[in-house]
Order: C-alpha cells, then structure tokens, then sequence
C-alpha cells in the first residue's frame, strides 16, 4: 500500500503518546501514592515497615530516577531511630532500559546513608531477619538462569555504621564510609574503592583498600583479589601520632553456604613491623570463630616501641633489643581469644609459648639468654653468690609482677650476676608476687 500523508503523522502521534506518557510519570511521581508503592516494595523485601519522602523522575539528558528521605525501621524493642536511613538516592539509566532493550544501569549513587546494628541484652540483633522468605521461596522450582544485570557506576558516599552491643557492653562507629566501583556485573570481576574512618572508644581508625571485585550471587560467593591497603590508627595509648598500616593481600572470599570467610596471601607493615598473614573466619556461628597466622620478619622492636608509646628501657648493653621475629596463631573460639603457639627470636634468644588474654595466662620457655645486658646501665655488678643472682632474678621478674598475670617462664641456660643457671623457672602470680 503507498504512502499517504496520514501516514507521515504516525511517528509523531507516538511520540506524543511517549511524551504524555513521561509527562504523567513526571507528575505522578510526586504524588503520596507513588512513594507509597515505592515503600510497600521496599517493606516487603526486607519485612520491616519503610517509608519515602520524596520520588522524582527526570528524563533528559538520559533518564534518571530520584528517590530520598528512605527509612527503614526497627524491630520491636531495638528503639526509634530507623535501622536504616538513606538521605538520596539516585539511579540513571539509558533510554533502551524504558523500552526494556536492556537490563544495564548507567549510575547508581547512594548519599548519607546509616545504618544502626543494635544487640539486645538477651544475644538478639536486629538484622538477622531481614529480607525473609516468601511461601514462594520455599517452593522447590527449577533453577533460574541469573538475569545479566550491570551498573556502569556505583558510589556511596557519606555512609555510616553504628553499632552497639547490649550484651557484650561493646560499641564502635564507622564513618565517612565511601565507595567506588565501575562496570558492576555478577561473574565479572570489577575494579573497587574504599575509605572509611571509625571510632571504638578512645580509639581512632582510617582506612583505605582497592582491589578487584567479584560477585557470583547465584552461587552465593564473593570475592576479592590483588587488595592494596593502608590506614592509621591513633588514640590511647598510642601516642598523637598514631601508628600507620600498609599493606597487600591476595585473595578474600566469602562463602554464603558455609558462613566462612578466608584471607589469603595478606602482607602488611604496621608500626615499622613488617610480616605476613592468613586467616579464617566463621561467620555461621552463634559466636565469632576466626583463626589467623601472622609471622613477622625481623625488626628492630625499640624504633617500633617508640611508635606504639611504649619505649623499651635503656639497658647495659645497646646492642640488646636490636632484632625481633615472631611467629603466632591467634584464636578466637567459644568467647575465648588465644595466641598458641608463639615462637621467635629476640637477639640470640629463640623462644616459645602460649599466651591466653582472658586468662591472664602466660606460658613461656627460653633456649638460653644473657640476662646481664638487659640490666639498666647504671645497674652495679653483682658477685656470683646465690643472693646475688636472686637479687638480680628478682630486679628481672619485678616489672612482670606489675602486670598482675599468672606467668611461666621456663629458661634452658641463663647468664645471670656472673654465674650460669640451667633448668631454671620464673613463676608469676596474678596476685602480683614474682617467685624465682
């Protein structure tokens, strides 16, 4: 059938018709009803009442979606401020997603937004039934191939965590909490942008990490990759100017299934304390289980004393506290944190042990050890009788007794006062009295 000139209008009157369309959307997104449906959905999702103050949509030069004041609620009995607070929103997307050509997203930013973790006195917190399962979830169906989903774009900025333990007495606060990421996609791996600073007391932190990124939802894995960090940390007792971090790590992953997370391949140097790490967490108990390896290489522990606030004292011989390696596992297990085993070497020293914090638990043995030049240089030179050994054990044990611990120190060989001592014990009781 030719042409006609009726037929010339078409394009126009559909462009009208898309035109009334978006004018529509435009003043409809305005109205209560549209936040309403906006805060029903969000609601339903993570089965807490939501709510919206403001939703504006804009089409040019591409269109975008805004959304702000978000609020999600507390469960009952964790209080009035919202769980979560989101100040904007915003999401732009290309004009093939209107007409459902694709399922990209140009941008998504995310300002001022906190989120407010609560523990009630009882153990029970106030996330762990988000997001809960629908009749529909529980049917068993046929797995669904992932919709191809991607985000050109993704920033947070300004967020914040605030959590407080009732139960654990425990509280601490990260903030200023920002984020980057370009051409976010599950399966893909995406380059990642982090800093944040936080707060736990006297204690103050910043931090900073890029790597690369992987998410396999379907799966339920998340991974990280080729992590470069660094951070400061300041407050008591360090001194005001702090304790800087850098560092590496190859790998982290985390496994939804199994609730364990892993580190793998961490270097770091902290306080000029160069060393090494691995770990592992279990996130899928009632209580924190993780249980890291670190091995330093050597240092000189007097420059890194300074820098943490707690000089070595001056001894007789300067060439003592000249190199230090360590190698420990540290673990936490039914609320109990441990470091077993401890090995290194101070000096010419090699020793081992096993040391329990909560305790106040220290188990300790030596190979051999010169214990006259560690003594203060003004120290005056004791004869080789048993008072005079006992005299100087006993100026030794004195700062170890201040600690109020229960300690053990077993030595193999000790010079001591000009006489030699094999098989010898150093006990220290929490009541604070040494016993040779």
């Amino acid at each position: 059938m030719p042409l006609e000139r009726r037929h010339a209008r078409i394009p126009a009157a559909i462009a009208l018709v898309a035109l009334a369309a978006f004018a529509i959307l435009w003043a409809g997104a305005r109205t209560p009803l549209a936040r309403g449906l906006i805060a029903r959905a969000v609601s339903d999702a993570v089965g807490l009442p939501a709510s919206v103050e403001r939703l504006r949509i804009g089409y040019f030069p591409s269109p975008h979606l805004e959304l702000g004041g978000l609020a999600i609620a507390q469960p009952p009995g964790f209080g009035d401020e919202p769980l979560l607070e989101v100040a904007r929103v915003e999401v732009a997307l290309p004009w093939r997603r209107i007409f459902g050509a694709t399922d990209r997203l140009d941008a998504v930013t995310i300002s001022e937004m906190t989120a407010r973790l609560r523990v009630a006195a009882d153990g029970t917190d106030n996330w762990s039934n988000l997001f809960p399962e629908t009749a529909s979830d529980e049917v068993a169906t046929a797995p669904v191939e992932p919709a191809p989903w991607s985000i050109g774009a993704f920033a947070l900025e300004g967020g914040t965590v605030d959590y407080r333990d009732a139960a654990a007495g425990a509280r601490w606060q990260l903030t200023g909490i920002a984020a980057k990421a370009g051409e976010v996609a599950p399966g893909t791996e995406f380059p990642l942008e982090l800093q944040l600073g936080g707060l736990s007391g006297t204690q103050t932190i910043h931090f900073a990490a890029k790597g690369e990124i992987r998410l396999d939802l379907d799966a339920g894995r998340y991974a990280a990759s080729g992590l470069e960090y660094r951070g400061w940390l300041g407050g008591d007792p360090l001194p005001l100017a702090g304790a800087e971090l850098t560092g590496t790590l190859r790998e982290a992953t985390y496994e939804t299934v199994t609730g364990e997370a892993r580190l793998a391949g961490g270097r770091f140097k902290f306080a000029e304390v160069p060393g090494r790490f691995d770990g592992r967490l279990d996130l899928d108990e009632p209580a924190l289980v993780a249980e890291f390896e670190f091995a330093t290489d050597v240092f000189a522990p007097r420059a890194s004393a300074i820098i943490i606030g707690h000089p070595l004292p001056a001894t007789g011989d300067p060439a003592v506290f000249e190199s230090l390696q360590v190698a420990f596992r540290a673990r936490m297990q039914d609320g109990e944190f441990a470091v077993d085993p401890l090995s290194g070497r101070l000096d010419d020293t090699n020793f081992e042990g096993r040391v329990i914090p909560g305790r106040r638990l220290v188990r300790a043995s030596l190979d051999a050890i010169d214990f006259n030049r560690y003594l203060p240089p003004d120290a005056k030179p004791a004869g080789t009788g048993a008072a005079a050994k006992k005299e100087t054990l006993e100026s030794l044990v004195a700062p170890l007794a201040k600690l109020d611990i229960d300690a053990e120190l077993r030595i193999g060989e000790a010079r001591i006062a000009g006489a030699r001592m094999r098989d010898a014990v150093l006990r220290v009781t929490p009541d604070g009295e040494g016993a040779p």
